[in-house]
């Protein structure tokens, strides 16, 4: 189900919706909140753009743009589950993500309880938390 510029629900199999999709990059697509430029509308002239500080968060603010980008792609293949240039995109988006993620878990530790490998010792309290760095 969706809404058209005038907020009528129409199904998607009652109007003809351009499938000649323009992908944005996964940082471009995660500042305007869409991967999709047909789909893009801009609110306000809101530019949206995070600086990061160090290389820890320079990882943590990638794996967010290629998460949010994978979840773009998985929204969009529910409903066109044979696009194979968005499957191929999403492909290529995870193997950055899994490889992004395993960098940062190798250099800081487990991003969540998931990313826990240890088989001896409950390693996930072993790093400070972000209130006992300062927040960094």
């Amino acid at each position: 189900m969706f809404f058209d510029k005038n907020n009528n629900y129409f199904k998607s199999d009652d109007y003809d919706i351009d499938k000649t999709n323009t992908l944005y990059s996964p940082s471009e697509g995660f500042n305007k909140g869409n991967m999709f430029s047909n789909l893009y509308s801009i609110y306000k002239n809101h530019n949206y753009m995070i600086k990061v500080n160090n290389e820890k968060d320079e990882l943590l603010y990638k794996i967010q743009i290629y998460s949010f980008a994978l979840k773009d792609y998985n929204l969009y293949l529910d409903i066109y589950p044979n696009d194979a240039n968005i499957l191929r995109e999403f492909r290529d988006c995870k193997a950055a993500l899994d490889d992004l993620k395993t960098k940062y878990q190798d250099k800081y530790g487990p991003l969540s309880i998931m990313g826990v490998n240890s088989t001896s010792k409950w390693t996930w309290i072993n790093e400070p938390w972000p209130w006992d760095k300062g927040g960094r």
